[in-house]
């Protein structure tokens, strides 16, 4: 998920998320991450440049996951903005952790809350113009649970009052049909619990994707 403000080609964005990414962490395993970019284009990844501030003892920015296939992995994340500081806190939401933030010195067009919202997977070929599986490598399909998900996806309007995303102008980006796919998701419920507004993403990749 990622949040952010632009004006005349400067950006400040904030992003966390899963990642598979051997050049960063040195290997092919699943990582959780946070990515800032502020002032003078300045930013890094998770604590590789001054910036964020570890909060949570329990709870890192960044650690790989056990993932096994067949088996979910699940990141209850979210991103405020502190209405006192305002300073940019990541937390997690099932059991709630304050994990760490980035103060607000660090950025010039977010002191005021962000302009743009949005959630998804993103997938990078490699030279030899092979494109990774995204999700669990499944093209989304008819049930919540058959192929990566997005469940719950709310924001905060400018009185902090919570809001689903599809509340406000809502943008689908899908860059290669071929390779991957997106099923936004009716209103259903999930075991004991409300999906909200959910979606399903990804796909197996291959060839001439064109990402």
């Amino acid at each position: 998920m990622y949040l952010g403000s632009g004006y005349y080609g400067e950006v400040n964005f904030i992003s966390t998320g899963l990642m598979i990414n051997p050049s960063l962490f040195g290997d092919g395993r699943l990582w959780s991450y946070g990515f800032w970019k502020g002032k003078g284009a300045q930013g890094c990844y998770n604590m590789a440049c001054p910036g964020f501030v570890q909060v949570s003892q329990v709870v890192p920015i960044t650690k790989p996951f056990d993932y096994q296939p067949g088996k979910p992995v699940s990141l209850q994340w979210a991103i405020h903005q502190d209405e006192q500081t305002g300073n940019w806190w990541i937390t997690q939401t099932s059991p709630n952790v304050f994990i760490g933030y980035w103060p607000k010195e660090l950025f010039h067009l977010m002191g005021n809350g962000a302009g743009l919202a949005g959630v998804g997977g993103v997938a990078q070929a490699s030279p030899s113009g092979l494109s990774p599986p995204m999700g669990n490598g499944q093209f989304p399909q008819k049930g919540p649970l058959r192929s990566a998900l997005f469940r719950n996806v709310d924001v905060l309007n400018a009185n902090y009052v919570k809001r689903r995303i599809n509340s406000f102008p809502v943008d689908v980006m899908l860059d290669s049909t071929k390779c991957y796919g997106i099923r936004i998701g009716k209103r259903i419920r999930f075991y004991t619990s409300p999906l909200g507004f959910f979606f399903n993403f990804g796909g197996p990749g291959g060839i001439s994707c064109g990402v």
